[in-house]
């Protein structure tokens, strides 16, 4: 093969590999242009009035503070149960080290 020979081939093989890229990048844009498409039309809400908006809000919060105030005292007797499991304990050493 003569330089010019291997000239043209280099020459082809770039082409063909910008010809896939191309390509690649249009499938690529097709699929996003595709999934962007079909996302919008997948996240249709219905329409709520201010009524039942508000009405939705008040439901989410008095739910929102029921569960705050049931954490609230679930972690409160935690607390509690382990301070006194502590407490008998120290009584226990201190009253078993004095005898």
């Amino acid at each position: 093969m003569d330089s010019w020979g291997a000239l043209t081939m280099l020459i082809k093989r770039q082409e063909a590999a910008k010809n896939r890229k191309k390509k690649l990048k249009f499938d690529l844009d097709k699929r996003k242009k595709n999934l962007q498409s079909n996302s919008v039309n997948g996240l249709e809400f219905k329409k709520v009035s201010e009524s039942e908006l508000k009405e939705i809000k008040s439901q989410i919060k008095s739910k929102s503070k029921r569960d705050n105030i049931k954490n609230l005292t679930i972690n409160l007797l935690i607390f509690l149960i382990c301070s006194l499991v502590l407490y008998y304990l120290v009584t226990q050493i201190k009253t078993n080290n004095l005898t």
